[in-house]
C-alpha cells in the first residue's frame, strides 16, 4: 500500500519542490493568475486552496502559521483583506485551472490557474488576456518599416556578393585544371598543349 507517499513530485528534491510551490503561491496570490505546466498547477491548487481558507480566519495565530509560507507583506495582506472577504460565504474551491495550447520547444502541457473572481464579476471572460504592447504611433510604423526594407536591401546584396565571390572562384579553378593540363601534356579543347617539335612522331 502507498500510504503517506507524495505523487507530485515534479522530478525534484523536496527542499527543491517547496520552495518552487512558495515562489508560484506569491505570485498567484499577487496577481490572481499565473501561467504554468499542467503538473505544478494541480500541485499548487492544492496549497493555494489551503492558504485561501485559512484566509478567511482573520486572527493572529492563523496569521503566524500563514507567515511561514508566505513571505511577502503584499500578498500576505492581500490574503486577509481580499481573498478571505470574498470567499466567506463559499466552502472550497478557490483556485480553478485552464488547459492552454502545449509549449513551443519541449510541448510541456501547459495551463492557467487563477482564483475565482468576485461573484459579481462571474460572468467577466474566464482567461484573463494580456496586452501584448501598445499601440504603434505613425511615425513608429513607418521607421520599422523603413528597417525592414534596409535589412532586406543589405541581406539582397550580401547574397549577390557571394554569388560573384563563388563564380569568381569557379573561373579561377577552370583556369587552374586548363593550365595543368596544358603543363602536362594532356588534351584539351585548344589541343595537347605542345610545341611543334615535341608533336613529331605523334600523329
Amino acid at each position: 500500500m502507498r500510504h503517506r507517499k507524495l505523487r507530485g513530485k515534479l522530478g525534484v528534491t523536496s527542499s527543491h519542490r517547496e520552495a518552487m510551490l512558495r515562489n508560484l503561491l506569491l505570485s498567484l496570490l499577487k496577481h490572481e493568475h499565473i501561467r504554468t505546466t499542467v503538473a505544478r498547477a494541480k500541485q499548487l491548487k492544492r496549497f493555494a486552496d489551503q492558504m485561501i481558507e485559512m484566509g478567511k480566519t482573520n486572527d493572529w495565530g492563523t496569521k503566524r502559521q500563514v507567515r511561514q509560507r508566505v513571505h511577502d507583506k503584499e500578498a500576505l495582506s492581500k490574503l486577509f483583506t481580499v481573498y478571505g472577504p470574498r470567499f466567506k460565504d463559499r466552502s472550497g474551491g478557490y483556485t480553478r485551472i485552464f488547459r492552454l495550447d502545449p509549449r513551443r520547444g519541449d510541448a510541456a502541457e501547459m495551463s492557467l490557474i487563477e482564483i475565482l473572481p468576485d461573484p459579481k464579476k462571474e460572468n467577466e471572460p474566464r482567461i484573463i488576456k494580456r496586452e501584448k504592447g501598445k499601440e504603434m504611433t505613425e511615425e513608429k510604423a513607418k521607421a520599422k518599416k523603413e528597417a525592414k526594407k534596409a535589412k532586406q536591401g543589405a541581406k539582397r546584396l550580401k547574397t549577390e556578393e557571394s554569388r560573384a565571390r563563388a563564380e569568381a572562384r569557379q573561373a579561377n579553378q577552370q583556369e587552374d585544371i586548363t593550365h595543368s593540363h596544358k603543363s602536362r601534356g594532356r588534351k584539351t579543347e585548344r589541343g595537347t598543349g605542345r610545341s611543334k617539335i615535341s608533336k613529331k612522331g605523334l600523329s
